[in-house]
């Protein structure tokens, strides 16, 4: 999978979404699906979705959203948790925590959810026992590959299923079998499917990370050792090879993806709740941030096995969202720690670090890239959208969809947007032409 991060010029865009105020559970008639129009769009299999930059391919929707604001196709409930949705041929798939009866008895269990996309009608779950751990539930979004569904819980309980039906093909626990240690907060790395193999952020002193078969779940390889962070692993191609890039507490790195051999390594100390969000990879340049502690975004130049800084600065610094990339500039919610209020919305140059504008009232919110445009959801469960240009934040359309703590970013694929809050609340926002 090559990297396109320097000519994201793919995709046209705007949307219909829904008020949430109106949206109920009760699923809008199929009818309503058929009037989608026709779209330019790719799955969103994996967190950050299909290049792992957080870009979405779509064309055929809305400049500007309606007066009334956007429309719902269908809302659901998946139990609390931050896990993200991951989309493939018409099912979304996602994860999360429940109290529920057994017996006369109260068991806790994270649950791994099968939705149609376009209906919301559930395909399959599967339950399993899983404490609640801290923030109410699994961090971490399902990846999606070759028929295959690969999630990872707080606890380390990971776990393949058959896409098609939900049959689970192989179960590991990242501590038990695979040496790993859980972070103080849990899991929170989404599991890499590249090539053969799944990808996991360890945090061990016998691997930093760890990488199993697929299809069978056995160890394929191992990679230096050290304490996790919540970073999310990336793939991309550096020096003509398809490499795995991680952030730990310790580095940023680049290993072989399908060796695990390493290829690169930029030693960059923080804490483990700095080393939160996933890397950014644009062309021959990394990008990695933290707040908290280290409070600092760096940007890396690679190349020939060699990693150089090209700046190291207080103008961008994400806590748990990552950045997105476009024509040469970084944006992305910039957070001095984890307090909403410190927290604003900023486009910076990629090469100069240079912040050519900013705008406060994102909270810890997320947005992915599309068409020239960011989609934006605030952490009070706002969807905004805005152009993706250094000139100036011009923002395009705004609407209160959900409430709750809204730490997701949006995803958007086959011309619906999907939205996530910590209650588990997921609606899905149909897009389409106008008349």
């Amino acid at each position: 999978m090559k990297n396109r991060l320097w000519t994201f010029q793919a995709i046209q865009a705007s949307r219909k979404g829904t008020s949430a105020q109106s949206m109920t559970s009760v699923l809008i008639p199929a009818l309503l699906a058929l009037l989608l129009c026709p779209v330019t769009a790719a799955d969103w299999p994996q967190f950050r979705g299909p290049h792992h930059d957080g870009t979405s391919a779509e064309q055929g929707w809305l400049e500007k959203w309606p007066e009334a604001g956007p429309e719902a196709l269908w809302k659901a409930s998946m139990g609390q948790g931050f896990s993200g949705v991951a989309v493939s041929e018409g099912r979304l798939f996602t994860m999360g925590h429940v109290k529920r009866k057994a017996g006369g008895d109260e068991e806790e269990v994270d649950q791994v959810w099968c939705l149609d996309a376009a209906t919301g009608a559930k395909v399959w779950t599967h339950s399993y026992p899983c404490p609640e751990g801290s923030y109410w539930g699994p961090f971490t979004t399902p990846a999606v590959d070759a028929g295959l569904v690969i999630s990872l819980s707080q606890f380390g309980q990971l776990h393949c299923f058959e896409k098609s039906s939900g049959k689970v093909m192989w179960r590991k626990n990242l501590v038990d079998d695979l040496h790993g240690k859980k972070p103080y907060y849990g899991f929170a790395c989404s599991p890499l499917i590249v090539g053969d193999v799944a990808v996991f952020e360890a945090g061990s002193d016998q691997a930093s990370l760890v990488a199993v078969d697929k299809r069978t779940g056995q160890l394929a390889w191992r990679y230096g050792k050290g304490e996790a962070g919540y970073s999310s692993p990336v793939s991309c191609e550096l020096d003509g090879k398809q490499c795995v890039v991680a952030l730990t507490p310790a580095a940023a790195f680049g290993v072989d993806a399908a060796t695990g051999q390493q290829v690169w390594r930029y030693p960059w100390r923080a804490s483990p709740q700095s080393s939160a969000t996933a890397p950014l990879v644009c062309g021959q340049h990394v990008f990695v941030s933290a707040s908290e502690s280290k409070k600092t975004g760096l940007l890396l130049h690679v190349a020939n096995g060699t990693a150089s800084a090209v700046w190291e600065n207080q103008n961008m610094m994400n806590y748990f969202n990552a950045s997105v990339f476009h024509n040469g500039h970084l944006y992305g919610i910039h957070s001095l720690d984890h307090i909403p209020k410190n927290s604003s919305l900023r486009c910076v140059d990629l090469l100069t670090s240079k912040v050519k504008w900013e705008r406060d009232g994102v909270g810890l919110g997320g947005l992915i890239l599309a068409d020239h445009r960011l989609l934006i959801q605030t952490d009070k469960g706002e969807l905004v959208v805005a152009e993706a240009t250094p000139e100036a934040y011009k923002e395009i359309g705004r609407a209160k969809i959900l409430d709750g703590n809204c730490w997701n970013a949006p995803v958007l694929c086959e011309g619906r947007i999907y939205c996530r809050n910590h209650r588990g609340d997921i609606v899905c926002l149909v897009l389409r032409r106008s008349p």
